[in-house]
């Protein structure tokens, strides 16, 4: 009885770590749907940015440290762990829409960034 106990327990342990460790939203391309201001989509619609501008927006040596998702630019800058030009293994002045979808990050972190413009790759 006691081994069942025991067992029940580490099952009940594996399931709730897994739970944890995997966000229900990894994968969900839903949380690329949003909504913008009126600022924000007349910058979308007037700023177009490069794939050589956003390469260079890596936040190195003073540069812009900005993202694409979605074909948005976002501006990290204001992010204290992108002030480094990386974070989770992702750079920035890249496109980073896969990475994002992969994530366990919802769309509220995309709503509290500035955004710069649209991305024209």
């Amino acid at each position: 009885m006691r081994w069942i106990v025991i067992g029940v327990l580490v099952l009940v342990a594996i399931v709730v770590a897994w739970v944890l460790l995997h966000p229900s939203n990894v994968g969900d391309r839903t949380k690329l749907d949003r909504e913008f201001s009126s600022d924000e989509q007349h910058r979308i619609d007037t700023v177009a940015i490069t794939a050589g501008e956003l390469a260079e927006a890596t936040c190195a040596d003073g540069a812009q440290c900005w993202v694409a998702v979605d074909r948005v630019v976002y501006d990290l800058g204001s992010v204290p762990t992108w002030q480094g030009g990386t974070h989770h293994g992702v750079s920035a002045g890249t496109d980073a829409t896969e990475a994002f979808v992969r994530s366990g990050h919802g769309r509220q972190i995309l709503e509290h960034l500035p955004v710069v413009g649209r991305y024209q790759p």
